[in-house]
């Protein structure tokens, strides 16, 4: 059955998803493990590293009844109604630990309060895991694949900025009530996040779910295929051990930073460091979140993975500098954090089949919960052993605290290495992404991404995608693409314009189809971004496009193939040259051809050039063959511009003829005798306007620096195999010697000689 909603339907089951998330961050603040909720059992309950430690395993232990979860989810068929009822029991029991709070407050005592909350969060998080990888299963059914990854990641942001406010009101009010009254208020603050605990699910219950497939029965042999799938179970395993790494030292980095006997902060810096790293999450988590949709959660979550880093801050950490580290630490986990414990699950989804997404789910719960169980267990038993270690390492002293920090940024790292090594199917690799990241142009990208799908005209869209370019434009392309097929043709041009200067495979597809597109607005834009990019799987394209009756698109196509330069494209513009009726067409062909190093096309240039009637049409042949036989567009500027100017530039370049002519014959040891005549004779010609004898002074000369050089026998084919342009250049002096000998009078014939000596002077000067 075609899973799909209607757009209302899915935008109603989006906010519901926002709204509920926004009830249980307020839950997971103090009911979970969490900060307070670690100052709560540790420094208030007065439970030891390793009671914290054990509480946590038995919580991650629990995740063995995910496995359960695929049984109750194949004999109901139902995801909604499992969550639902497994969660509203989670929810409740949670507040046992307020009820714990107020018991502890009046005089119990604490240790049996210590494990009356192990044995209810251990029954708590049962009924989760055995119910959670339905809501997971559920809402990928809901939230389609293309746009998961942004759309979770802004949901994280606006649930951070409900746990910015909520973590900031309750550490504020325990530094503000007497200390007699602290345990009262952690046990309202509780009573308060699990109602909103229990909110969280109820209001889910207006969420559709897709009905259960028909005529089909539980198959319990469904329960061990994830098992089967290796890269999925490396995966998770990967996970659960980046979470062990973290688990390691994180339940005990905030007693540790409020512990008056440690660094002594006080527990309004809690919500210092929870309000910077959630309030840099905010800005972060939909920038990583359009990354997982463009270019795959793989990098993202290997990025994430690295999260560990910004706790070496804790090895600096003193009682005298906590309030610049803790921004510093909080500031790198704020970037960070998000990428993994959001793009890890986005992960994990992208790789699941659908049919059987629950048992992955499950599995991949259990085995990343299994994994990562003992962490805290392990970090506890260890600091209580380590309790009295000392080691002074310059101004510092590294305790037990220390070192299991330490232990865990390492293992954290080697983590990030096995997550690498996972296939994820699609995606760009690690090493591409964050180059992409490191360009500091991807950020105004990402604002043009945001307003390309806000703007409702079409001058502000075509201005957006004006200012995407190679260098951080990689991150818009999806969006570029999409934007080919817009209704207005000024934003389909602008994006076609965007594509060649962001080359890539999908750019060239996308492009190939709307040039032999008939019906298609932008085959000129199409052409021209092809030839920028440069692929030759473009060649075929645009040489078919040579034929059709539009002679812009024909220029658009011989400028690309010229772009290109593939030696497979020769053939036809060398007939299109030779067939073009136009005088126009010609011209560009003609230049196409002289950037593909086709000599043989100057034997169609030059008596085109000769034979031209218009000033500008010469000029343009003349460039041709300038680019053929020097620097592409140098010879430009010795045919534009003022005649003062002009003559300045002609006199600069005599100079540079005279020294590469010296050069030459000194290479040959050869001298090069009445060399200031020579050039004098050239100056006068053509500064007095004789410029039948400038052309042939020029002439004569070519001839007997031919002679001097190869002899006076040397044939075109020895100057061919030479070089070829000194066969070009040898037979249009032979065609200019004809050219003069013709009785042609007229204004053009002085113009083209001149033309002609200038060509020849710069050729000579460029060799």
């Amino acid at each position: 059955m075609q899973k799909q909603m209607t757009q209302t339907q899915l935008a109603r089951a989006m906010n519901v998803l926002i709204i509920s998330g926004g009830a249980s961050v307020m839950w997971q603040l103090v009911c979970a493990i969490q900060p307070l909720f670690t100052v709560f059992f540790q420094n208030w309950l007065g439970a030891s590293a390793g009671q914290l430690g054990l509480l946590v395993t038995v919580i991650q232990l629990t995740a063995v009844f995910q496995i359960g979860g695929i049984f109750l989810w194949g004999k109901y068929g139902r995801q909604k109604p499992v969550f639902i009822i497994g969660h509203v029991i989670h929810r409740s029991l949670t507040a046992v630990i307020a009820i714990v709070a107020f018991y502890v407050a009046r005089g119990g005592s604490a240790q049996r309060g210590i494990l009356i909350i192990t044995v209810a969060m251990g029954l708590s998080w049962a009924f989760a895991n055995a119910s959670s990888a339905c809501w997971w299963s559920w809402v990928a059914d809901i939230v389609p694949d293309s746009v998961r990854g942004s759309f979770f990641m802004k949901r994280s942001s606006i649930l951070q900025i409900v746990n910015i406010a909520w973590f900031f009101l309750a550490s504020t009010l325990l530094d503000l009530v007497p200390r007699s009254h602290t345990l009262v208020v952690f046990g309202a603050i509780i009573a308060v996040g699990a109602a909103a605990g229990l909110f969280d699910i109820l209001i889910q219950i207006s969420t559709p779910e897709y009905p259960p497939e028909t005529g089909q029965e539980f198959d319990p042999k469904i329960i061990l295929e994830p098992l089967k799938n290796r890269n999925f179970v490396f995966y998770s395993i990967a996970v659960g051990l980046a979470i062990f790494s973290m688990n390691l030292i994180g339940p005990f980095q905030s007693p540790y930073i409020v512990n008056p006997n440690r660094i002594g902060a006080p527990n309004t810096w809690l919500g210092v460091m929870s309000m910077l790293t959630q309030f840099i999450w905010v800005l972060v988590a939909p920038f990583w979140g359009t990354i997982m949709d463009r270019w795959g959660k793989k990098p993202v979550v290997v990025a994430g993975t690295l999260l560990v880093l910004p706790w070496a801050g804790f090895l600096a950490l003193t009682p005298t500098n906590y309030a610049i580290v803790l921004p510093l630490i909080a500031i790198g986990l704020g970037f960070l954090a998000p990428a993994f414990w959001e793009g890890s699950n986005q992960m994990m989804l992208s790789m699941v089949p659908e049919k059987n997404r629950v048992a992955y789910v499950a599995w991949y719960l259990a085995i990343g919960g299994l994994v990562s169980a003992p962490g805290s267990l392990v970090g506890g038993l260890l600091s209580d052993a380590l309790a009295g270690a000392r080691v002074a390492v310059g101004p510092f002293t590294f305790g037990n605290f220390h070192i299991v920090q330490s232990l865990s940024i390492v293992l954290g790292c080697l983590c990030a290495f096995a997550v690498a090594r996972t296939r994820e199917g699609k995606g760009e690799r690690f090493s591409f992404v964050i180059g992409q990241l490191a360009r500091p142009q991807i950020i105004a990208t990402y604002r043009g991404l945001d307003s390309l799908g806000r703007s409702r005209s079409i001058e502000s869209n075509a201005g957006i995608l004006r200012k995407f370019d190679a260098k951080g434009g990689r991150l818009a392309l999806k969006d570029i693409l999409e934007r080919l097929d817009d209704p207005a043709a000024a934003v389909q041009e602008e994006a076609a314009r965007a594509l060649g200067r962001i080359p890539s495979p999908a750019s060239v597809d996308a492009l190939i189809l709307h040039l032999l597109d008939a019906d298609s607005d932008i085959r000129i834009a199409a052409a021209r971004s092809l030839g920028k990019i440069g692929d030759r799987k473009a060649v075929n394209a645009l040489v078919g496009c040579l034929w059709e009756p539009n002679p812009e698109l024909q220029k658009a196509c011989l400028e690309a193939l010229a772009d290109i330069g593939d030696q497979e494209s020769i053939p036809h513009i060398m007939r299109f040259l030779r067939e073009s009726q136009s005088d126009r067409m010609r011209q560009i062909s003609s230049a196409a051809a002289a950037r593909l190093g086709v000599y043989e096309s100057a034997e169609e240039i030059f008596p085109s050039l000769l034979a031209a009637k218009k000033p500008t049409a010469r000029k343009q042949y003349a460039m041709v063959m300038a680019n053929m036989l020097g620097k592409p567009d140098e010879f430009y500027q010795y045919i534009s511009g003022s005649p003062s100017v002009l003559q300045g530039r002609f006199t600069r370049l005599l100079a540079r003829f005279s020294a590469n002519m010296e050069a030459v014959y000194e290479r040959e040891r050869k001298r090069l005798k009445n060399r200031g005549d020579v050039i004098e004779a050239l100056r006068a010609a053509v500064v007095e306007d004789r410029s039948e004898d400038a052309l042939r002074e020029t002439i004569a000369f070519t001839r007997k620096l031919y002679s001097d050089l190869f002899g006076p026998a040397a044939t075109r084919e020895l100057l061919s195999r030479i070089d070829p342009k000194l066969a070009v250049f040898a037979w249009m002096m032979d065609r200019a010697e004809e050219y003069l000998e013709r009785e042609e009078p007229g204004e053009a014939r002085g113009e083209t000689c001149r033309l002609v000596t200038l060509l020849a002077i710069y050729a000579l000067s460029a060799y």
